[in-house]
């Protein structure tokens, strides 16, 4: 079992520390809001991981392994949500306006809301399924469930500082960068990031 804690922890430290849709939101409300401001965010979206991670391991995964039709369905409705938050990220100014017009702050609900229809979310979950599956008997539910348990929590745990870790690269962007022209330029990039992002995610 510990053998199994230490190598699920690596493989959720890899999996949350890469770039994705996820990260790069971070960094973005982190270089505009600070790193204590989206905290909120970062807690949201490492709970709604662990959540998809748990009803995946619990057996949803197999669900959507067998209807081809119902995963590419999830994966379109998620590309075409995130390319409009990408969309957004692009045109939003690099300071916050006076009206707080396309420049809200994203909380821990935003956080949450978005892994499941995050293609990498999804990504992770059945390839954590499947290369962890328990070891008890395939009728053991009672066992079956508690190990998913410990696999969402785990990557709850391993999740969280990750994606705060983002959210501090972003609030150090802003020292360097300093003026609007750059931070506007940074906005822009990283929502052209977040598009290829998504969209590789699906066509690959």
């Amino acid at each position: 079992m510990s053998a199994l804690v230490v190598s699920f922890s690596l493989f959720a430290f890899v999996a949350s520390a890469t770039p994705g849709p996820t990260n790069l939101l971070a960094l973005s409300n982190g270089s505009r809001f600070g790193t204590r401001s989206t905290l909120p965010f970062a807690f949201g979206a490492s709970l709604g991981a662990a959540a998809v991670l748990l009803l995946t391991a619990s057996g949803l995964g197999r669900l959507i392994q067998e209807y081809p039709l119902l995963r590419l369905s999830l994966a379109l409705c998620g590309v075409l949500w995130l390319t409009s938050l990408a969309w957004k990220l692009y045109h939003a100014p690099a300071v916050q306006t006076d009206d707080g017009t396309e420049c809200a702050r994203a909380s821990w609900y935003h956080g949450a809301l978005m892994q499941p229809v995050n293609p990498k979310t999804w990504m992770m979950a059945l390839t954590a399924t499947s290369l962890f599956a328990p070891v008890a008997p395939s009728g053991s539910t009672a066992q079956g469930f508690t190990h998913a348990m410990l696999m969402a929590t785990i990557f709850f745990i391993v999740t969280l500082p990750c994606i705060a870790a983002w959210a501090w690269l972003g609030d150090a962007c802003v020292r360097l960068l300093k003026s609007e022209q750059r931070l506007q330029l940074l906005n822009r990039v990283l929502a052209v990031l977040l598009g290829v992002s998504v969209w590789s995610a699906l066509l690959l």
